[in-house]
């Protein structure tokens, strides 16, 4: 009988070696081990293995402008305190009041000091200040110059539109405390009166050309922005001509200056703009005027509006403008709030923004 042999199971080598699990497994101790004996090598030696502290990080250029600008307010609003506790007379006791609550409001407004939260913010530490009316006046004319070269430079446009406001009020705070204590006006590098229209017996004004800098400053923002513009003077060169027709003495002649200085300005802009004589050209024939113009009070009451309307006009612009070109435009503001005040316009905390309207 033949008898068949038995077939061998099939090698498992899995039987055979160790699992590599095992070995990784003591690989990964032995690791552990040598990490840990490393480490208290190190402990024992002192050495300490952790990572340097942050950095504190510096403030951009636009954090810079509104520090410095809030800053500026605050010492402001102190130096015009210390003032009043000298008991000036009450001229200037009225411009001081103003200097510190503007500047008040305008440290509101710019917000907190910059705080990068990793060092702890210092207890300020309220310090006595001693300031005369003089020492308030260089401060504001100091501060107004700052504040007019950050408007045109800073990046960002809602900054640079707060900061030319500032400036503005700065500047006729300026004026104002410099007029009350009898003081010469500091150079504030911008002339803001208007120009004087020419009489029936000077020879013709030659045509109205932009400046360079107007030049400059139309090629930095919109036809369209530039429109607005171009419209607010014309219109308040209409509006003008009108009351000098109705009115007599000082008031007609202001009116009729103020009336020539308008129409030329719209007439600039338009050139710079491309649009003047053009089916762009925004001007119009005529406008819609209130009644009753031949009374004083409500040709002084429309001239206030017509000039903070281009104030509006011109602070909506430095915002939509690019840096290094708004010059014109912070000029232009302050130039139509001056003219405001000459026709009775209270002082304000924010020319041209009218979102942040105060008393007056």
């Amino acid at each position: 009988m033949t008898t068949a042999r038995t077939p061998r199971f099939p090698r498992d080598d899995r039987l055979s070696r160790p699992a590599r699990t095992s070995v990784r497994v003591a690989r990964i101790t032995a690791a552990l081990v040598g990490a840990a004996m490393v480490l208290g090598a190190a402990g024992a030696c002192s050495v300490r293995l952790e990572t340097p502290p942050l950095a504190e990080p510096s403030p951009g250029s636009v954090e810079q402008v509104r520090a410095r600008t809030l800053s500026d307010a605050d010492q402001l609003a102190a130096v015009a305190t210390a003032a009043m506790a000298a008991k000036p007379a009450a001229g200037v006791a009225e411009v001081l009041e103003d200097v510190a609550d503007f500047s008040t409001q305008h440290a509101e407004q710019l917000g907190p000091v910059y705080d990068s939260g990793l060092t702890p913010s210092p207890t300020a530490t309220p310090t006595a200040v001693s300031a005369t009316a003089a020492q308030v006046l260089t401060e504001l004319a100091e501060t107004t110059r700052t504040a007019l070269a950050d408007a045109d430079a800073v990046q960002d446009a809602d900054l640079a539109r707060l900061v030319a406001s500032i400036a503005t009020a700065r500047d006729q705070l300026t004026r104002r405390l410099a007029s009350a204590t009898d003081a010469k006006v500091p150079d504030l590098e911008v002339v803001v009166e208007p120009t004087k229209a020419p009489g029936p017996t000077d020879s013709p004004a030659p045509e109205p050309t932009p400046s360079p800098e107007q030049t400059q400053a139309a090629a930095a923002t919109s036809a369209d922005d530039l429109g607005a513009l171009v419209l607010a003077h014309d219109q308040a060169g209409f509006a003008y001509e009108v009351v000098a027709a109705q009115q007599s003495g000082s008031t007609r002649t202001k009116a009729r200056d103020a009336a020539a200085a308008h129409r030329d300005e719209a007439q600039r802009w338009a050139v710079a703009a491309g649009t003047a004589e053009t089916a762009q050209d925004p001007r119009r024939a005529s406008y819609t005027l209130p009644g009753d113009l031949d009374q004083a009070k409500n040709a002084r009451k429309l001239a206030r509006s017509l000039e903070s309307a281009i104030a509006a006009t011109d602070a909506t612009l430095v915002a939509r403008t690019a840096p290094g070109a708004r010059g014109p435009f912070v000029d232009g503001l302050r130039t139509a709030t001056a003219a405001a005040r000459t026709w009775g316009a209270a002082p304000v905390a924010f020319p041209g923004l009218p979102e942040r309207a105060t008393k007056g």
